[in-house]
């Protein structure tokens, strides 16, 4: 017994009071009959209910009989907002005993891979989250559970300055930015500024709540775009050149869903350079969750910065590209990457986990993002305590201000600015971790729950006993021993030796390379 074919027919997802609905028309064919139907998201199962027993039949194709019906499934929001970000709904049906998937597409009209049309965000009441459905790649059905984001409210601000941008002559100018727009401290700052002192027309997106705004000097203020005006949305849309540590439609905002903003992105007209906000040689790019950093997912005209050969060898086997997509330059801001001479302290800071998001925000004592950080404060010598920064990943740094262990996060604005006063980063795996060591820090890499992440991930670690640039812990147990070994420790030979092969780039010119390679690919013709 099996499912042969099935899609959904203009999909509807509604808001009730402690739940959302999807209710939609279906045409499906299958053989036997069914013993039970549910959608399964994530682990959380919710049952689906038919209004007709079978159907109605209404064609015959090729042998089989195709029925059209009609469904619903309550979501109830308690379940919802402990799921990742974004999670494949699938649809299950029992026939004969066989726990079956059903392949339900997100629309039988809409088959493009990727527009990304979507339902209509409804907001949970008590929270900042909000829900809807979206057409993913190959046109299947994602629930997206997020924190609201400012740009959802601007929808006509958005369509008029995609309206003006069509009668806008043809654009040379370059946009910039890092993540959420919140940041002035990245590789798009000293490109930025390169770019502006040779005379071209570069501009750079900050939100004018950002505490960043104190780091932009003079000379380079008049050039910035206060995010979400209406000057910001319209330089994006008429904007052909785009230089950024982030995707290109975080120009706008990071998980956008407005369909001009992302159709801009799925046209790839236009020529993009990414500078990477960290080295990249970390989770492969085979990986599941990194499909948005390969080679078919990019523009045409894209250019990746990296950092050595080796790393260079990882976006050609893993991530689809040719060697001429890759400049070998060093990332631009380890130009300017300095530690303090007295640094004395003990950084904890693991990348952030999408699987985690939401349960931090609804629960996060129960996310393993906290439980590992809280394992290794637990396991540091009582005499360095008064040594230590926690320092959340920035997407989840927020959420962190709930929890009851963030007195320990620093009240310092830049990440920069605390990487000058590490001695020693404790991290898992992120690429924190290359910028630390960059300066003369020591590394701790913790990878007790390494397999499991990878898991998530749907790959696997680049850094690896053999070529980590650290002291590897497997077990908390240990930390303290290690911490010991490397605290106000000179860096290891064996360390420095295998870092170079990831990081080739000390002289501090990084930028001076990369505007050589603009200039001789015509990248501001």
């Amino acid at each position: 017994m099996k499912t042969l074919f099935g899609t959904n027919i203009f999909p509807i997802f509604l808001r009730k009071k402690t739940f959302f609905r999807i209710f939609s028309l279906c045409i499906y064919s299958l053989t036997g009959d069914v013993d039970d139907r549910y959608i399964k998201i994530g682990d959380e199962k919710f049952p689906i209910k038919m209004y007709l027993k079978k159907g109605i039949p209404c064609f015959r194709k090729k042998g089989r009989t195709f029925y059209i019906n009609l469904y619903k499934a309550d979501l109830d929001y308690d379940k919802l907002d402990k799921l990742d970000i974004h999670q494949r709904i699938e649809y299950h049906m029992v026939i004969g005993g066989s726990d079956l998937d059903y392949a339900f597409k997100y629309n039988f009209i809409y088959l493009n891979k990727g527009i990304g049309r979507h339902s209509r965000i409804h907001n949970y009441d008590d929270r900042d989250l909000c829900c809807y459905i979206r057409q993913a790649h190959g046109n299947h059905i994602e629930m997206e559970v997020r924190n609201k984001n400012v740009s959802d409210k601007h929808g006509f601000k958005i369509f008029v300055a995609w309206f003006c941008s069509l009668f806008y002559p043809k654009s040379k100018i370059i946009l910039l930015y890092e993540k959420n727009n919140s940041k002035y401290e990245e590789s798009s700052v000293p490109v930025y500024e390169k770019l502006i002192d040779e005379g071209f027309p570069a501009y750079f997106i900050l939100n004018e709540n950002s505490e960043h705004w104190a780091n932009v000097k003079d000379k380079y203020r008049k050039n910035i775009i206060k995010s979400f005006t209406f000057k910001h949305y319209f330089y994006y849309f008429k904007c052909r050149k785009f230089i950024a540590t982030e995707a290109i439609p975080h120009c706008v905002e990071i998980r956008n869903i407005h369909t001009l903003i992302n159709v801009k992105f799925f046209l790839k007209r236009y020529k993009y350079v990414f500078l990477q906000h960290g080295v990249m040689y970390m989770v492969s790019l085979d990986s599941s969750l990194r499909s948005g950093f390969r080679k078919e997912t990019m523009p045409k005209c894209s250019h990746i910065v990296v950092s050595s050969k080796l790393e260079a060898k990882h976006f050609t086997d893993l991530g689809g590209f040719k060697d001429d997509d890759l400049y070998i330059t060093g990332l631009p801001a380890y130009d300017r990457n300095v530690r303090n001479e007295d640094a004395d302290k003990i950084v904890i800071m693991p990348t952030w986990r999408p699987w985690d998001f939401n349960t931090l925000e609804s629960d996060y004592k129960r996310s393993g993002y906290y439980k590992m950080i809280l394992d290794i404060m637990k396991n540091i010598p009582k005499k360095y305590k008064d040594k230590v920064y926690l320092l959340p990943h920035p997407l989840v740094k927020d959420k962190f201000a709930k929890t009851d262990i963030a007195k320990n996060i620093p009240n310092i604005i830049s990440y920069d600015k605390v990487l000058e006063e590490c001695d020693l980063l404790i991290t898992d795996y992120s690429s924190i971790s290359y910028s630390a060591f960059y300066r003369g820090s020591n590394v701790i890499f913790c990878w007790k729950e390494k397999d499991e992440c990878m898991d998530h991930y749907g790959g696997h670690l680049m850094l690896n006993d053999d070529n980590a640039f650290g002291d590897i812990c497997y077990n908390y147990n240990d930390l303290p021993k290690i911490i010991e070994k490397n605290y106000k420790k000179k860096q290891s030979k064996e360390h420095l030796e295998k870092y170079s092969k990831i990081v080739e780039f000390h002289d501090n010119k990084n930028t001076d390379r990369l505007y050589s390679y603009l200039l001789r690919d015509h990248f501001f013709d």
